[in-house]
This record gives C-alpha cells, structure tokens and sequence, in this order.
C-alpha cells in the first residue's frame, strides 16, 4: 500500500528514461523495408517534419539497413508523472492522511531532462553528387625527345600534403632514367594522392621548364568551389544553408566532407529534398555547386489518445500538439503542447534557437500543471496541485556524421510544485515539502551518444544533476531537500537477428548521494518501464529498469492495412532509497523490485496513424485493487500525426 512519501513523486529522471528511449526509437522506425541502403541513382530521400512523433515517419538512418527499428516501450508520457493509486480505508478525519496510506496522484509538470535526440531521422541518404568535372589542365609538351635523369620532383601548390608524403608518392621514379611518357606518370602519382584522399576536383600537370638538371616540376591545381548558387528557398534563410556547408565548402574541396555535408543537410527536417549539381567554373579547378532545395512544410501538428496516466487522475486521456520549426526563417521553432485527463491540465510551450552551423541550440521552455484525484474514494479530500518548470538548455554536438552523433548539453531547471487538501489548504504528503510547496534549481551536464550501422543501433546517454542553493529552493533541516548530486545512465541497443526480425534491449539507471524530493526520484512501473503495473507502481532516490523485447512482424502490407508487429517482452526493475525517516517505495508493495512478461501488439497504418496495445502480466504481485486497464496489465495508445 501507498506511504504518506508517496504523494508528490514526480519522477523526473524516470522520465528521462522514457525520453531517451521515445526518441531514440522514434527514429529507427517500424518499417524494415524502408531502411535500405541508396545508390547513386535514387533521388533524395522526403524528410519527416521535425517533431512528428509517428512511427510511420521514424527511420534511423543506416546504410544497408534490412529490418525494422522499432518506436520504443518508453515512450514519454504527456507531460506529467502520474503516481499509483493505492486502496485503504479512508481515514476518520482528512488530516489523518498525514499518518496513513494515500494514493498518488498529485502531479508535477514534466520535460524531457535532456535535450531530445532528433525525433526523425531518415535513412542515411543516397549520394548526392554527380561524378566531378576534370580540372582543366594547360598544355603540356608533347615530346622531349630525350630520356631525363630524375634527380628531384618539386610540386607546387600543394596545401594539403607535406613535403615526405609527395616525396612517398613519387620515390619509385627517383634516380631513374624517364622518357616522356614517364615524366607524365610522376604528374599522375601526385595527382592520385589527391584523388585518393577524396580531393577529386584537383589535378596536377607539367609546365613548361628546363629539364637538363633532373628537376621535375609538378604544378597542382587545388580545387576550390568558386560560388554556390541556391534555388527553391521560400521561407528559409541562405544563410542557414550556406553556413552548413561553409566549413566542407573550403578549399581545397574534399569531395567526401562536402557529400557528408550535404547528406546532414538533406537529414535536416526543415528541408523535404536535396539535389546537388558541380559545374566547371571560370578557372582551372573551380567549380560551381547548385543546390536545389525543396522545403519541408513549417507547421507540423498531432493528437495521441492514450491511458498511460495514473488512474488516481484519469489514466485515459489526450494529448495535442503544434509546431512552427522555422518562425522566424533561421531554423528557429516554437512549439505548444497540451494534455488533458479527467483530473489532469497541463501545457508546454517551448522556443529553441540554432547558434551555430555545427547545430548548436539554444532552448528555453515552460511547463504549467494542475491536477486532482478524481479516484474514490480519496476524490472526497479534494486533493490537488499546481506546478511548473521553467528550463534554460544548450546542446552542442561535437560529433555529428550521417551515423554517428555525440553531443553535450548543459541546462538549468527551475521547478516548483504546491499541494494542497480540501481544494485549497496548502498542505504536505511527503517528507521534505513545506506546506506542500517544494523547489528545486537544478543544474544539468548532459553526454549523449549514437551510432548507426547496418544491422545495429547503439545509442547512450549520461547526466548529471546539481541542486543549487539558487532562487529560494527547498532547504530543510530534514535529510529530504533540493540540494543533492545524482546521475542518470540510459542505454538501448537494437540488433537484427533475421529478415524483418530485430531484438532490442534497454536499461537505465540513476544513483544519487542524497535522499532526493519526489521531483527528483527514479520510477518504475507503468509502459515507460514495467508494462503490467500502473505508472510509477515504485518510486525511489536509485534505481534501475531493464527491458527486452522482440518485434516479428505479422502483416507487411503498406498498401491495405499496413504493418502489424507481434512484440513479446520481458521487463524488470528495482528502487531503493537512500537513508530517510520513509519507506523504501512508494508502491502498493513492501517490495522495490518489479517484473513482468507480456505480448503487445503493433500496428503501423501508413505514415501518420499508428496504434499500440501492450498486455504485461506481473511476476510479483502488488496490492492494487482498481478497475483500470492499467490493473489488468493493458496500456495502448492511438497516434495521428498529419
């Protein structure tokens, strides 16, 4: 049964969990038949719109790719962090709830604890450049007529190889008699090292010199893009593009970084197509590159139906959501979420910024929650609570090809929650609130990982958590309060095993020195980790969660009634406290530790409706006695996303 600590848990980093796993799965997808690897001849790849959520839309970009990638079991819940109800009787007088058991309920606002990993990433695009034009060369002398002793070889205009590695590329013609014929080898071995090392718009030829010493000159023409010329923009600035390509733009042309530029451009979501043209310029080795862009629509919206709420405010509820992902024409998006449930409001406004070419982004972003029990028999005691967070992040990939990403992010959260009893007597469930009101300035050092291959996606997250004497937190003389230091490991790995068959597995994680506020605590329980149990069935300062799941489709039919995939899982999970004057849990069981097996279902219409349905069966028992869905072990969701 519940304890008094119970109320009021906010699980944030359990969350991040959910977070982590949403997004990352997000963007491998459901379809496997879409992630195949492009040729030279395909056309650039449709972008999903940044923040579509749908599975249909969510592939991971990996080369050869030959199975599904599955939208993940956590994924993150509508913006709150819903506590099991428990069952008790109800106390002679309300304020005995003080030393009884309670049912949870009593919600803080949420937000992903970290910056979100693209929630779409296509498949890594095909090649976008044509075949390079040859740098055009000035005449050379055709016949010496003569053999030449070659005693040295000087290149000129060489930038990007030092002295030893010409000289490497040119030893075996040193010493020897060469006609002219040979002459023209040592100006093509130059030449290859630069074609080689992917610098194909350069050449190397012969001008017209003294033989008689055994000196050869080479002259190199290092390839440079002379201008950059782009069509098809309407809302969106050049700017934004010319400075994506700005730094594999620079001379002397890389063929290999300048196509690895344009693919992260073409995966950008603000633009639906990429097509690239190179033409000879106005000089020996440079050369024009047209871009033809298509952009992606701005405004993106969606609705999810779902009950993966606690029931103790209505576990059935809804969630719509609206985007704007270029505002202003510089890639900047504002965006508006709101949930609601039969005791749940809760809204979401979020503005982020790009600073840099590199992806760097600012964000800034404001949650506002109010919620009520509305479960008997505790709705009598009208209990409920106002809260928000007001986040300030930065994110910086450091890191950033078509299949691999690492990222740090640095963010401030300002977090208040008030409870209150009989409407509006501000009044405390938990050890550490004062009066209901707790507080919380926090300091997050976030590290983010991912790494795509053919028939594997690696991905990892790290974060670390300071809660700061800033802005008036809660300090008490309780072990319970808003100073602390806590970690927050998340990992997942996605592995095909066959033809359309693929394992994933995820874990994560939290460790904290100090007894943490509910805000703070890691969660078990519900569809984000535990399927079979109701959301957050176990709260504590540590914990760690495990799941493995196996996706086998039933129906591939993208042309009737899409895809349905068959996912039997097994998921497992474990808090525990630090020292405190509480419980260990939160839950309607003594134990801190949860397990379940169970089978769900997939079912992936087209690009824009999909539908989930999970069934866990819990391997221990606890003391719930709702009438839920979510005490029958069935979570589902419905999603549309235009």
């Amino acid at each position: 049964m519940a304890t008094v600590t119970s109320l009021l848990c906010f699980n944030y980093n359990s969350l991040a969990l959910a977070q982590l796993n949403s997004e990352l799965t997000n963007q491998l997808g459901s379809h496997n038949s879409d992630l195949l690897a492009k040729t030279a001849t395909q056309p650039p790849i449709p972008f999903a719109q940044h923040g579509d959520q749908s599975e249909a839309n969510s592939q991971f970009p990996i080369p050869n790719s030959q199975f599904p990638i599955p939208n993940s079991q956590f994924p993150i819940p509508n913006s709150q962090s819903p506590i099991p109800n428990s069952q008790f009787p109800i106390p002679d007088s309300p304020f005995s709830i003080l030393h009884s058991q309670i049912p949870s309920g009593i919600l803080e606002p949420t937000r992903p604890d970290l910056p979100p990993l693209p929630t779409t990433i296509p498949e890594t695009p095909a090649p976008i450049l044509p075949t390079t034009p040859t740098p055009e060369k000035p005449e050379t002398p055709s016949e010496l007529g003569v053999t030449v002793k070659v005693e040295q070889v000087e290149v000129l205009g060489s930038t990007v190889f030092s002295p030893a590695e010409l000289a490497a590329a040119v030893a075996e013609f040193m010493g020897k008699e060469a006609t002219f014929e040979e002459l023209l080898e040592i100006r093509t071995a130059i030449a290859k090292l630069y074609i080689d090392n992917g610098y194909t718009t350069s050449g190397a030829f012969l001008p017209p010199q003294d033989l008689t010493d055994g000196v050869v000159i080479v002259q190199v023409v290092e390839g440079a893009i002379e201008q950059i010329e782009i069509e098809g923009l309407e809302y969106l600035n050049e700017g934004y593009v010319r400075s994506r390509l700005g730094l594999a733009a620079q001379p002397p042309i890389n063929l290999q970084r300048l196509e690895e530029a344009l693919q992260l451009l073409q995966l950008n979501p603000l633009l639906d197509t990429v097509q690239a043209e190179l033409s000879a310029g106005t000089a020996p080795g440079l050369t024009v590159l047209t871009l033809s862009l298509t952009e992606a629509q701005p405004w993106t919206a969606g609705v999810e139906l779902n009950n993966h709420n606690s029931p103790s405010i209505g576990s059935f509820g809804g969630t719509a959501n609206l985007a704007n992902n270029n505002l202003l024409g510089f890639g900047d998006r504002l965006s508006a979420e709101y949930s609601l449930t039969t005791g749940l409001d809760n809204y979401n406004l979020g503005y982020e910024v790009p600073l840099n070419p590199r992806d760097g982004t600012l964000n800034l972003s404001y949650t506002n929650s109010h919620s009520d029990i509305v479960e008997l028999p505790f709705s009598q005691f009208e209990i409920n609570s106002q809260s928000y967070t007001l986040s300030l992040g930065f994110r910086q990939p450091l890191m950033r090809t078509p299949t691999k990403e690492f990222a740090l992010g640095l963010s401030f959260d300002l977090r208040q929650s008030q409870t209150f009893l009989l409407d509006d007597i501000p009044f405390s469930f938990s050890l550490g609130p004062e009066d209901g009101k707790s507080r919380v300035s926090v300091l997050r050092f976030s590290q983010d990982w991912i790494n795509r291959e053919p028939k594997r996606v690696v991905a990892a997250r790290s974060q670390f958590s300071f809660g700061l004497d800033l802005f008036d937190p809660t300090i008490n003389d309780t072990s319970v309060d808003g100073l602390f230091t806590s970690w927050l490991g998340q990992f997942q790995w996605v592995q095909a095993l066959g033809a359309d068959t693929i394992l994933i597995g995820r874990i994560g994680t939290q460790f904290s020195l100090n007894p943490l506020l509910p805000l703070e605590q890691f969660s078990i329980g519900g569809v984000d980790t535990v399927r079979g149990y109701r959301q957050n069935q176990q709260v504590a300062d540590n914990g760690i969660a495990a799941s493995l799941e196996l996706r086998y489709p039933l129906i591939r039919n993208p042309d009737g009634i899409g895809t349905i995939q068959v996912t039997p899982f097994v998921d497992v999970g474990r808090v525990w406290n630090n020292d405190r004057d509480t419980s260990i849990a939160i839950g309607t069981s003594s134990s801190a530790t949860l397990a379940s097996i169970g089978l769900g279902l997939r079912w992936q219409l087209n690009t824009n409706f999909s539908a989930r349905v999970d069934w866990g069966i819990p391997l221990i028992s606890v003391d719930n006695e709702g009438d839920s869905l979510q005490d029958d072990g069935i979570s589902f969701s419905i999603r549309y996303q235009p």
